[in-house]
């Protein structure tokens, strides 16, 4: 079933797709791989990190640069006590630019190089937190994920709600070595 989320409140502003280089840090323009293919490879990264892909949801993200072709990556983690906690990835391509007169059969081609591109990426930053979560005792890299109140993930409600800021030091405190201490 195709999705159209809410607008998240933080999200940035991208390049267009045409506009994205290799020398500026993107990669996966040139990919050969199906979408089926690099879905299986995600499926893959993200069982190394420890969860479980239920399900990848196709759909479109609008965006102050127009609409995004997507996916949403469901997925669950098992808990310390044994319970499965939900969690989804967004993820979506590149705008394409809509100053260029595209034909229809080329705007469609381009469309499924950009989400190919998108989820070489992903790929690509999941395998790089494996090996965070290797390197870095007590990091959970999918922890940002995790879905909490009202379906929104952990990383949303950070962005989005006051309510997170409970997890800061108060006052005029700052975090170091594990503990609070005044300034």
């Amino acid at each position: 079933m195709n999705f159209i989320p809410e607008q998240s409140k933080n999200s940035q502003r991208v390049p267009y797709y045409e506009d994205a280089t290799k020398a500026d840090g993107w990669q996966g323009q040139a990919t050969e791989k199906t979408i089926m293919a690099l879905q299986s490879e995600i499926t893959q990264s993200l069982s190394r990190l420890g969860g479980l892909v239920t399900g990848f949801q196709r759909g479109t993200f609008q965006s102050e640069d127009g609409d995004r072709e997507g996916f949403r990556i469901h997925y669950a983690i098992d808990a310390a006590d044994g319970r499965q906690v939900p969690g989804r990835i967004d993820i979506a391509a590149l705008p394409l630019d809509p100053n260029i007169n595209w034909r229809m059969a080329n705007k469609a081609k381009h469309k499924e190089l950009s989400l190919k591109m998108a989820l070489y990426m992903l790929r690509i930053a999941l395998d790089g937190n494996w090996f965070l979560q290797q390197l870095s005792p007590g990091f959970a890299a999918l922890v940002p994920f995790m879905l909490g109140p009202g379906k929104k993930t952990i990383s949303e409600l950070w962005a989005e709600s006051a309510i997170m800021n409970n997890l800061l030091p108060p006052g005029d405190e700052e975090f170091l070595e594990g503990e609070a201490r005044e300034v």
